[in-house]
């Protein structure tokens, strides 16, 4: 059956063509965000001493007051004076830090989800300083900041932070803490310092400070992680956060994650909803075909696409690149419009043309389609996409003489006007981040 489609209003192309979207779109988008939980925004990310991030680079999303109030900005529940992007674009050359900077984020929380039953398996052990003689001994650090309703109804701000030793041959934590902000000033709701010292634990834990839960947390694990496979309830909640935040990204730190065909195989059998979802984008994005179906062969879960005028079906290993690209994207980017969380998608262009990628940013925009605030992080190296931009949504990567990742923000730009054109302008080299070769 041929999908029926219409044109939904404000979908624009950056060529000023009426997006054709499927009729069911805004049926399942619906459905997807009915059960949302979580409704979070990241104010502010930063980090030093990590791969090629030598220095402290710093992700302030915060939109200045100066700037226009775009629907497209989304005001944020625990700051109301504060605005916030939905869409993140890390642009720069080859090897300039992007996916250093995604991964980053994906570190942090992989580290909060994580409570690892060996110290073999820790996952502290893949990260790496930036690899010279002065930092090789140095803390990496990570900061997050950003708003949750784990205390109470109302979000708040919270701030995440944490330092990682690698001297020696195991990596351990030499700081961890979680604070946030009632009434504009922090408070601390779990603090440790080196491997030796107490970790201190506020009430909202339910914890007192003798509990024999603490004795359990190691030199090398998360407290959030630890007490959360200990069942305490507010680590539960903030480690769950952490664990989809990690579902909704295609960078694997960690050999244990479940391959993502797999990862979508499963979600075919076990979410519905998602799955019409899914099957029915990928049937609008290629009017060839006309069905999905998922064959279980001694074991194995193999994927066919049936086409329209074929009389066999497809296998996924011989669909086109860019079939192959959404059927793995669709699932993390429907699970962050439905609950909330942020998606961090390394190379979103890879495989897509760019009116699909810039549909997707369109979808994290969109009021109607995004009502649960999710955000999405992404790195691309198709500047097409700058023209449906604003300048607080981009940031430019580049690499310094030393080496060093920096990251600026179109926004910082001195003399940039919002009525101008971002793609000639980065062409331009105005922005910076523009790659060489020879």
């Amino acid at each position: 059956m041929q999908t029926q489609s219409y044109t939904r209003k404000g979908a624009i192309s950056p060529q000023g063509r009426a997006q054709v979207v499927p009729l069911f779109f805004d049926y399942y988008i619906a459905i997807l965000t009915k059960n949302c939980y979580y409704c979070n925004m990241i104010h502010k990310f930063s980090t030093s001493n990590f791969h090629s991030v030598r220095e402290e680079v710093v992700l302030d999303l915060r939109i200045p007051g100066t700037a226009p109030d775009l629907p497209r900005f989304r005001q944020s529940k625990a700051k109301p004076d504060i605005r916030l992007p939905s869409v993140v674009v890390l642009i720069g050359p080859n090897g300039s830090g992007k996916t250093t900077l995604l991964s980053a984020l994906v570190a942090t929380a992989t580290i909060a989800s994580s409570a690892s039953p060996t110290e073999r398996t820790s996952p502290i052990k893949s990260f790496l300083p930036f690899l010279a003689k002065e930092t090789r001994n140095e803390p990496t650090r990570f900061c997050m900041e950003f708003e949750m309703n784990w205390q109470g109804e109302a979000r708040q701000l919270f701030r995440y932070e944490l330092e990682v030793v690698r001297s020696g041959k195991d990596p351990f934590f030499s700081y961890e803490a979680l604070s946030y902000f009632p009434k504009g000033r922090p408070r601390r709701l779990f603090e440790r310092g080196a491997p030796e010292k107490s970790i201190y634990v506020s009430n909202e834990f339910g914890l007192k400070p003798g509990d024999d839960r603490l004795q359990a947390v190691r030199a090398d694990t998360s407290v959030i992680a630890t007490l959360a496979l200990l069942n305490v309830p507010l680590a539960m909640s903030i480690a769950k956060w952490m664990e989809d935040f990690l579902w909704s990204s295609n960078i694997m730190l960690s050999e244990g994650r479940v391959p993502l065909t797999q990862k979508v195989t499963n979600i075919f059998e076990r979410d519905p909803d998602m799955e019409s979802w899914i099957r029915n984008h990928i049937r609008s994005s290629d009017l060839g075909i006309q069905d999905i179906n998922i064959s279980d062969r001694s074991g194995e879960k193999i994927v066919f696409f049936h086409h329209r005028g074929l009389d066999a079906p497809i296998p996924l290993p011989l669909e086109s690149s860019g079939t192959k690209r959404l059927f793995h994207l669709l699932p993390q980017i429907g699970g962050a419009l439905r609950d909330g969380v942020p998606a961090v998608l390394d190379e979103i262009d890879g495989d897509l043309h760019v009116d699909i990628a810039s549909e997707i940013l369109i979808w994290f925009r969109s009021q109607e389609v995004n009502p649960s605030d999710a955000q999405l992080f992404v790195s691309s190296h198709n500047v097409g996409l700058l023209d449906n931009l604003e300048k607080e949504e981009v940031f430019i990567v580049e690499k310094d003489s030393s080496g060093a990742t920096r990251v600026h923000g179109a926004q910082d730009v001195r003399g940039l006007r919002r009525d101008t054109r971002l793609y000639p302008k980065y062409r331009a080299g105005v922005l910076g981040g523009i790659p060489k070769i020879g």
